[in-house]
This record gives C-alpha cells, structure tokens and sequence, in this order.
C-alpha cells in the first residue's frame, strides 16, 4: 500500500464516521434490481432535448451566470430528487460540463473551475446530483445516503440527466468530473453519440475495488449490509456482483471531436496597412568575399658585374 493509499484509508476512518453510508442497508430489492438493469440495458443513443426552464442571467464578477430546472428522465428517483437544477456560467459559450464528486453539496467547489474556464473564454454547465443539496430527498441526513439503491438510482440518473445536457445544449463540447464525477463523467460521454471531449479526474475502468477494497469501504455501514446478507461474505459477494456492469469497458470509446476550426482574424489585421502598399527598400548589396592577400614576389638580388679582365687588350 503505497503512502497516498494510507492518506486516504486514515482520512476515511477519522474524517468520515459521520457520514456513513446505508445505514438502512440495501433498500428495496426490487429498485435495486430495477437500477441494475438499467445500467446493464443503457445504450449509446441520441436522446430527446430537455425542456429546461432557465432564469434571467445575472452578472457574477462579469460573468453571465442564469439557473435552470428540467424533469430529470431516470425513471427510479423519489419525488423530491426529480426536480433537476443546473447553473450554466457564459451561455451560450463552448464549454464543458461540471460533474459532482461524492457527497458534494451545492456548487460551491465546481464555481472555482467556471472561473478559471471563464477567465479563458469558456463556458461551463453544473449539475446537482441527486440525493444531493436541493435534491436531496426527506429523512437523508446530508449527503450520506440511506440504502444501496439510492446509490445506483443516483449514478444511473446522473449518467442520463448528463447524456441528456449534452443532447440538449449544443454549446457543450465536453464533460468532467472529479473520482465520483470523474466516473460519471467518462460513463456519460461512452453513451452520448456525439464528438466529445471527455475528461475524467481521478477515476478508473470500474468501481467495484472503489467500494470493496477501497478507501469508501471505511464510509460504509457493513454491520447493516451482513445483517440484511447473512454474512460479511456475502454482503460484498451481493454488492460487488451488482456493480459488475458498471465498467467503461463494455462500450466503445467516445467518438473524438474534430479540431475546432480557426478563428477569424479581426478585420484590421485581414487588410494590410497603407504603407504595405509600398515595395520595401532594397537591401544593400553584401561585400565581397574578402580574399587573402597574394604572396609577396621573391626578390631577387642583382648579379654582380663580372670582374675586369685581366688580359692585355688587343694592339
């Protein structure tokens, strides 16, 4: 186990005691199977548009922000969680979609990712899961869900209501999400028919190891589970065989998006400046090729005059 395993496995045991997980156990057998089913028989499909109703957009340090609420399309969620709320941040902008973590309440967190997208000219839309903030339904304390059920009815919902965002708002170009998120993120974009970029932070191909042999294992009240299974056995037996299907490996990879195309240049630049017109000045000449000096003849000394003769001169 190596030392970030540690930090993690000691942050769920002393951080974690008051939000546990199924504190009423598996729930209703037949949701759960229903839930089950519906991640074993999801598709890649185009879904129909969302009729969202969206408020007047205010300003948020300069940027456009407006709500909208929509009818969530996941068949097995109570009343109080159907009523979907998103926050879209520079509509009608490209940008990404912004998926929750675990137990992540509200927009608080994911607000500081649409800042910093905003800052560089993209938008981003934000989901609040279900079970979770102004979805969560009576009786649940927190974020901690009550059963197993709720926990598929609240995956599968969030992996349609997002392949439903990405079929309705066409500004959309990707999703992401961090662990939780990250896998919803990635599991959505497998289903969605449309070129996507797809972003997933800190997850894997499958979840089974995240809450069987995982840090979330700690969050989790397996006294309540072996109660309801017979055995400790056999509650992880029953739990790890029902998140079986909830692999990424079972669809084909998203389709890839195209390069988006360039951006127009502004005008100015398109029309060259009055002096262009001009030809430029013609560049000097260069030097020529310095040559090494030639050699210095040889100097040559005088011969010397012969002598005079010695002979008599002729009468």
């Amino acid at each position: 186990m190596g030392w970030h395993e540690r930090v993690d496995h000691g942050f769920a045991r002393v951080m974690l005691p008051q939000h546990r997980l199924y504190r009423d156990g598996f729930g209703d057998p037949r949701v759960l199977d229903r839930c089950v089913r519906g991640v074993q028989d999801v598709s890649v499909e185009e879904v129909a548009p969302l009729a969202i109703d969206w408020t007047q957009a205010k300003s948020v340090r300069g940027v456009d922000v407006r709500r909208g609420t929509f009818t969530s399309p996941a068949p097995e969620l109570p009343t109080d969680a159907r009523r979907a709320v998103v926050e879209q941040w520079m509509p009608g902008q490209p940008g990404y979609l912004l998926l929750a973590t675990t137990g992540e309440e509200g927009f608080f967190r994911r607000r500081l990712l649409a800042r910093f997208l905003a800052a560089h000219g993209l938008g981003a839309v934000l989901l609040e899961n279900p079970f979770y903030g102004e979805r969560r339904p009576s009786g649940q304390r927190g974020p901690a869900l009550r059963t197993v059920a709720d926990q598929f009815a609240m995956n599968l919902a969030t992996v349609l209501e997002a392949r439903a965002l990405l079929c309705t708002l066409p500004e959309l170009r990707g999703v992401t999400g961090f662990s939780q998120g990250g896998f919803m993120a990635a599991f959505a974009s497998v289903v969605t028919p449309l070129e996507l970029a797809s972003v997933p932070r800190g997850a894997g191909c499958g979840v089974e190891a995240v809450f069987t042999s995982l840090a979330l294992r700690h969050t989790m009240r397996w006294d309540v589970l072996a109660a309801q299974a017979g055995s400790l056995e056999a509650a992880r037996s029953t739990f790890a065989e029902a998140l079986e299907p909830v692999r990424l490996d079972r669809f084909p990879p998203p389709r890839a998006p195209h390069p988006p195309p360039p951006l127009p240049r502004p005008a100015h630049r398109l029309r060259p400046p009055a002096h262009a017109a001009r030809p430029p000045p013609p560049c000097p000449a260069p030097p020529p090729p310095r040559r090494p000096p030639p050699h210095p003849p040889a100097r040559i000394s005088p011969r010397p005059p012969p002598p005079p003769s010695r002979l008599p001169h002729a009468p």
